[in-house]
């Protein structure tokens, strides 16, 4: 399995790409906004949505025209609006945008999907995107994946891609895919937009399995700040025209890495973010306390400032483990900042170690391990550190 580098949804064969300015959010501004991804071919797609219960009309669009077994032309995309907490009308928009989609391809009923992400309780500019469907649809091309993953940001810094080409005894294929993401991130999953891309043959089973499998160790397992948007979501698409039929486990860590490197970008691209910081409970007594310890310490603004701070202050980490009631002994838990055992039995080895324990704090990329020695279960989950700017993102968000 190899990366290729600077390639994005539009590598697998058949799939196509294009962008327009729609001026979403009324500002005059002169951004592409409104994406469409498109493939020559009906591609099979599996999707998995926000657990949040007020989802967006997208979504809910999307669980409508979705069903096992049917096949899709492409997916348009807006940022700028997240057409959620819209009430039926927004729904309706949704049908609107996606039939004068359908209409200007000439494709069936139901084969365009949506997604939105940007501000909640706005309604879409219907009237601006219809108008723009056609120069969307005449400016597809396979060489502008770019363009694509750069329409779907909002708050992120940078765009987010990542592709992997799958060598095999009868031939190659591709796992590509691009992501949205820097705040309001928090599992089930995290606002952020995924979009996977392959020209692999692949059944419906594999794809629902392969999408589900990766967005657990990947998309479920990133915070930046705790919160849950109403536009999550994750889709797998498969066109075929590769003509291979992937081995099936290796199909699925391809998905996973491409899964999990984009995962990673939007931790890396955390609204304010400078570190990332990949937080490893091992020793559980369960795979529940697994996880509610490794989120306790990666959402905890305490966790998160001191890991700004380069402070390695690691009372704060049992703090955090005692708070969290999870299964231990306060005498069994060990604590790693990297490969340095700090804290042994609950205890700091020594005050000496406190130095080299703050060099590790100044990496733009650390792991911090947590084994509580209770039982064999483990959970790694990936965070960042809270800034000031973080505040003032989001204190500025609509403007």
């Amino acid at each position: 399995m190899e990366h290729i580098k600077g390639a994005g949804v539009c590598t697998p064969l058949g799939f196509t790409a294009s962008a327009v300015s729609a001026d979403i959010k009324g500002n005059g501004k002169n951004r592409n906004d409104f994406t469409l991804l498109y493939s020559e071919v009906p591609f099979r797609a599996s999707a998995i949505f926000t657990k949040n219960r007020f989802k967006a009309a997208p979504l809910l669009y999307c669980q409508e025209v979705m069903g096992k077994g049917k096949e899709y032309y492409g997916i348009a995309v807006n940022s700028g609006n997240a057409n959620a907490c819209t009430g039926e009308a927004g729904l309706e928009d949704c049908r609107t945008i996606a039939a004068a989609l359908e209409a200007e391809i000439g494709v069936p009923y139901g084969s365009i999907l949506l997604n939105s992400t940007g501000v909640i309780g706005v309604p879409l500019p219907v009237d601006r995107m219809v108008e723009k469907t056609g120069e969307l649809v005449d400016e597809l091309d396979s060489s502008q994946s770019d363009l694509f993953a750069e329409a779907i940001m909002t708050t992120d810094s940078v765009s987010k891609e990542y592709s992997v080409l799958v060598e095999t005894d009868n031939g190659a294929y591709v796992v590509a895919g691009a992501a949205k993401g820097a705040g309001m991130i928090a599992p089930g999953m995290a606002t952020m937009l995924a979009f996977i891309t392959t020209d692999a043959m692949v059944n419906q089973d594999l794809l629902d399995e392969s999408i589900k499998e990766a967005a657990e160790d990947s998309f479920n397992s990133i915070t930046v700040d705790g919160d849950m948007s109403t536009n999550d979501s994750v889709y797998l698409f498969s066109n075929g025209m590769s003509g291979i039929i992937p081995n099936r486990d290796e199909f699925k860590a391809a998905v996973l890495r491409v899964c999990l490197e984009l995962a990673k970008m939007i931790v890396r691209d955390g609204e304010g973010a400078t570190k990332l910081c990949e937080v490893n409970v091992k020793g559980a007594k369960s795979p529940e306390d697994a996880e509610i310890l490794s989120f306790a310490l990666a959402n905890s603004p305490l966790f998160k400032t001191m890991l700004h701070g380069e402070d390695p202050n690691w009372g704060r980490i049992m703090a955090t483990i005692g708070a969290s009631r999870v299964n231990c002994e306060q005498g069994e838990v060990d604590i790693y900042f990297e490969d340095l055992k700090y804290v042994e039995g609950g205890l700091l080895i020594n005050p000496e170690l406190e130095s080299k324990a703050a060099e590790i704090m100044k990496q733009d990329e650390l792991t911090i391990t947590i084994d509580l020695n209770a039982g064999s279960d483990a959970r790694k989950v990936y965070t960042c550190d809270l800034t000031r700017e973080y505040i003032a993102i989001n204190a500025d968000y609509r403007s």
